[in-house]
């Protein structure tokens, strides 16, 4: 069945773009299928496929001074496995390890955008200590990398840090402190929708919740087949 936004689908392009649009709603997977009638199954199937579309899109958009941070390089490679935009063969590795407790992330503006980035090597601890001015000599490397973001969040408590420093290439203004404030109150709107995270799964959410604030003034529905017509998806 010939479908110009997946590759290898039973599902018509007509079908499937209703799909699209009320994920572009921001609707559950239960209200989609129930609303489509396509099952559950295989909307969630279409869901992540679409949701590992948009981080890789979200990857491109970083500015190249994040991708060159110290002791970065590994750490980005676990978590995705190329960045030329296509679904092909390698897919994206969203998986968060159990070992890394509580899940804590950076955000950034950067040109009037917001980037995030999961920090796996950043304890609850060294964001405290961070927070009251503190050092901590024994991950100097860890915290020079903080200095690249204006705030982290702990989202074990669902908590907010502000980083009294500059972020990449903008300074921490009150534009900017709003702007990231807004940001983080969709996203802990949007997540806690799913009652509770899923280790697999946040890397996929929280991109999205990158994706739709920097397109809030925008008609994500249309913004998501340019995406999916320039980077067709692949069920195989």
């Amino acid at each position: 069945m010939k479908n110009r936004y997946l590759k290898g689908a039973h599902l018509s392009e007509r079908k499937f773009k209703e799909i699209l649009k009320l994920f572009s709603e921001d609707l559950t997977a239960t209200q989609i299928a129930s609303i489509s009638g396509v099952s559950r199954v295989t909307v969630n199937s279409y869901l992540k496929k679409i949701r590992q579309q948009i981080a890789r899109y979200c990857e491109q958009q970083q500015p190249a001074e994040s991708m060159v941070k110290p002791g970065n390089s590994q750490e980005r490679h676990d978590h995705y496995e190329h960045r030329n935009g296509h679904d092909t063969a390698l897919s994206v590795k969203t998986e968060v390890s159990r070992a890394i407790k509580p899940i804590v992330f950076g955000i950034y503006r950067h040109s009037e955008r917001l980037h995030t980035e999961i920090l796996p090597d950043v304890s609850r601890a060294m964001i405290h200590a961070i927070v009251r001015g503190r050092s901590v000599l024994e991950t100097l490397g860890t915290a020079e990398r903080l200095r690249h973001f204006s705030n982290v969040v702990d989202l074990g408590h669902y908590r907010l840090y502000r980083l009294e420093h500059n972020s990449i290439g903008e300074n921490s203004n009150g534009t900017a402190a709003e702007d990231i404030d807004a940001f983080w109150g969709l996203t802990k709107h949007r997540l806690a929708k799913f009652k509770g995270l899923n280790r697999s799964t946040v890397y996929l959410h929280l991109k999205e919740c990158e994706f739709r604030y920097n397109h809030r003034n925008e008609d994500l529905y249309e913004v998501l087949l340019n995406l999916l017509k320039t980077h067709t998806l692949n069920l195989s």
